[in-house]
């Protein structure tokens, strides 16, 4: 198992993040971005008009109630586990999740789909309609250092008010990555 085998899995919930977004944005196929990001955001009204647009298809942000994220991230880590699919951690926050996964070199996101659609399934009579955006966004763990890294980002989520939670059992073994073969 290599430590590319893990990822940094976000996902957002449905309208936080739209086209036109003053913190930046891009499209899935990056068509359509602006000229910031979150870190460096772009010049106050940029994309203005797109925004409008962009609200007027979606005008409210999916915000997770806390007493729903701890059943989201349930969820997430019990269909994921079914799916041999090993969660380091997770947090679930009002509009976003991160979690920090073994998916394997297969595809990330039709795995994190499947977690996405259990979880919306779960708190559906609480949270009805559309819960989440669609897809993710995917990034490989390079090397141990990033991985520690990306679990200490997720962690420190709880903070933030998010739920967080961290599989007690990868903390028994002697390196927190890839087991090593024997």
């Amino acid at each position: 198992m290599a430590w590319s085998d893990w990822a940094h899995v976000i996902v957002g919930t449905h309208g936080s993040w739209l086209p036109g977004d003053p913190r930046g944005f891009r499209d899935h196929e990056h068509r359509v971005h602006s000229s910031g990001d979150y870190r460096c955001p772009p010049p106050p009204n940029e994309h203005v008009g797109l925004l409008r647009l962009a609200l007027e298809h979606c005008p409210n942000a999916i915000v997770i109630p806390s007493d729903c994220r701890v059943i989201i991230a349930e969820a997430i880590v019990s269909k994921l586990a079914n799916e041999h699919a090993e969660v380091r951690a997770i947090c679930v926050a009002g509009q976003h999740a991160h979690m920090l996964v073994n998916v394997g070199p297969g595809d990330a996101k039709r795995l994190i789909g499947r977690a996405k659609q259990l979880a919306s399934h779960r708190v559906r009579d609480s949270m009805p309609g559309t819960l989440w955006s669609q897809g993710c966004h995917v990034v490989r763990v390079r090397d141990e250092p990033h991985f520690r890294a990306i679990n200490g980002y997720i962690l420190a989520h709880a903070r933030e008010g998010a739920f967080v939670w961290s599989n007690p059992d990868l903390h028994s073994r002697t390196r927190s990555g890839p087991a090593s073969k024997d």
